[in-house]
């Protein structure tokens, strides 16, 4: 029989068809950018077992106090993934130490998305490097849920991939202590003490904006100083020289810690010192500063520490789960912030069901309407307002404690009013 050379290369073409097809249908099944069991077009970093989450901070350096937050989110991805996960997918964290430093969040930002492929990040720590990375992500437009930073311009105006703050935004906080030092502590010198870096300025920024607002109240003396400063001498004899009546400080806890050092080295202990959350609203400070130096420290927070609420519910399972996953370290303040960012995100993920696309997740947080199923006191968002945060009670150190000292204060971003609850 003669060979027929056209029905051999129309076979060779078939068998090649049939071999891409395979190999199509081998990557599309394991590419995280995919389809769901449900024919549903979803987004990197999410197959039908699993989600990719990234996070970046500090796991070692000057602040790696930092890295209690991805502990929490740590832990309560496990306890969520020990329970099913969510619709069905467990949730992978992959996090890198950035040192708190902004080149180097720059470059992981780039390896989390374009090379691990996450689905979104939580968390990420460090304004100036939050800051730094923000242009890329906003191109890119991959979900930035509960950074690490309270900066206006994660915010104000909203970002339509940034959803909320892990921690109060600098600016609202700021202003909700001035109002309590003016207003209820009876201050009329007021004194700024503040990292001179894009974070430590929000609070100065604020500050100095506000003051307008209190014709009877001044600013009587401005205290820059550097995040890895160790030093505070001479920034405690300005103070000292100013004579204020409540000292506003906006830096972390390191900083801190040391300029109440300095301070109270020279007796420098009558102002009210007043400090921002994210540097003080944690009980480790009590050890960084010591116990009677930090005594009487003013911060604010969005939740109690769990000695002071030991039977809710939420902060019951925190302390249970997060103490079995990390026994040496503490389950008061920073460890929190993680675990309560974690919540927001599954309950984010568990409202958008399996059609996991970026445009229906980030959607899904406007049906957010002061959510309480979390330690957080309440999670709003909607398409004007991308705080998730916007009410705190402000705390003080008393006996190796944080404890609150009034009740819920709330600020709308709509009218700039805050709000004292009876």
């Amino acid at each position: 029989m003669k060979f027929n050379k056209s029905y051999f290369h129309l076979f060779i073409v078939l068998m090649m068809v049939f071999v891409l097809a395979a190999c199509n249908s081998e990557t599309s099944s394991s590419n995280s950018s995919s389809e769901s069991k449900k024919g549903n077009q979803i987004a990197q970093g999410v197959t039908d077992e699993e989600i990719l989450i990234g996070h970046l901070g500090p796991q070692t350096g000057p602040v790696a106090i930092y890295d209690l937050i991805r502990k929490g989110i740590e832990s309560h991805f496990k306890y969520v993934n020990e329970n099913g996960g969510v619709n069905g997918r467990k949730l992978k964290l992959i996090a890198y130490d950035d040192q708190y430093q902004p080149a180097k969040t720059v470059q992981l930002a780039k390896r989390l998305v374009e090379e691990d492929k996450v689905f979104a990040t939580l968390g990420n720590v460090c304004t100036p490097c939050n800051t730094a990375a923000k242009d890329f992500y906003v191109d890119k437009g991959i979900p930035m849920v509960n950074v690490s930073s309270g900066a206006k311009a994660f915010v104000n105006p909203p970002l339509p991939n940034y959803m909320g703050s892990s921690i109060m935004n600098y600016r609202v906080e700021a202003q909700i202590f001035l109002d309590y030092a003016i207003n209820e502590l009876g201050a009329k010198k007021i004194a700024i003490a503040y990292q001179n870096d894009d974070y430590g300025k929000e609070g100065y920024e604020a500050i100095k904006e506000a003051i307008k607002n209190y014709p009877d109240a001044k600013v009587v003396v401005e205290v820059p100083f550097l995040s890895s400063d160790t030093e505070f001498s001479s920034q405690a004899q300005k103070l000292d020289k100013a004579q204020p009546d409540a000292i506003l400080n906006f830096s972390t806890p390191n900083p801190a810690a040391n300029l109440k050092k300095a301070m109270h080295k020279i007796g420098l202990d009558d102002p009210a010192y007043i400090v921002s959350s994210v540097g003080a609203n944690d009980n480790n400070l009590f050890k960084l500063a010591g116990e009677d130096v930090w005594e009487g420290t003013y911060s604010g927070a969005t939740f109690p520490m769990p000695e002071l609420v030991p039977d809710d519910k939420e902060m019951k399972l925190f302390v249970e789960r997060f103490s079995k996953d990390y026994p040496k370290d503490p389950t008061a303040g920073f460890s929190q912030v993680g675990w309560a960012a974690a919540e927001v995100m599954v309950e984010a993920l568990k409202r958008t069901g399996d059609d996991l696309t970026w445009a229906n997740f980030l959607e899904t947080f406007n049906t957010f309407d002061n959510w309480d199923g979390s330690i957080y006191a309440g999670v709003t968002f909607s398409r004007e307002n991308h705080y998730g945060l916007s009410t705190m009670f402000m705390t003080q150190a008393k006996k190796g404690k944080i404890e609150p000292v009034t009740e819920p204060i709330s600020f709308d971003p709509a009218s700039g009013k805050i709000n004292y609850s009876e």
